[in-house]
This record gives C-alpha cells, structure tokens and sequence, in this order.
C-alpha cells in the first residue's frame, strides 16, 4: 500500500470529511498553498479530536492520491512549531549557499 504525507492548515471538520489546505514552506520560510484538499475521516476519535484542536497538521493518508483520500495518520503542529520548522528551512538553505 502506497502512502502519501503532507502539510496541511486545518479548515472544517466534518463527521466525515477534513477541508484542509496542503501546505509548503519555501527557500525563504514561507508558507505557499498548494491546494485545497477534501480527504475523509476515520472512524479513530483520537485523529479527529488532534485536528480538531490542531490549527496544522502534519497528516498521512492511506494512498498517493490526494482528494478523497483517508488520513491514517495526524500529528498537530502550533504555529510555534512552524514557526521553527520555517526557521529550520531557511538555516538550512542558508548553509548550502554558503558552501
């Protein structure tokens, strides 16, 4: 079974369904918007109540095709940590140029 993993801003929940926007963080640390996905809910409480508080989400799905697809998998993420996930982008970016 293949997988798929993505950034993803959280915008409704459903009893079925997520509306989340799959996210990217660039060079320079800035958060681009790839698409607006509709991906479907599990049966698992425990994912539903992490997107729920969650204003991010790192998620995983159950097959490389985006839309309609059924997380497996999420990790919330604050606006702190992705805050220092851009930070981390753009020191890495930094490093390579300098080399």
């Amino acid at each position: 079974m293949s997988y798929n993993r993505m950034l993803a801003k959280i915008n409704y929940i459903g009893d079925t369904i997520v509306k989340a926007t799959k996210l990217d963080i660039d060079d320079y640390g800035t958060i681009i918007p790839l698409r607006e996905l509709e991906l479907k809910l599990p049966s698992d409480d425990s994912i539903i109540h992490t997107l729920k508080v969650s204003p991010y989400a790192a998620i995983f799905t159950d097959n490389e095709e985006e839309d309609n697809s059924t997380i497996i998998l999420a990790k919330g993420i604050t606006e702190a940590e992705l805050n220092r996930e851009k930070e981390k982008t753009i020191s890495a970016v930094n490093k390579t140029q300098e080399t």
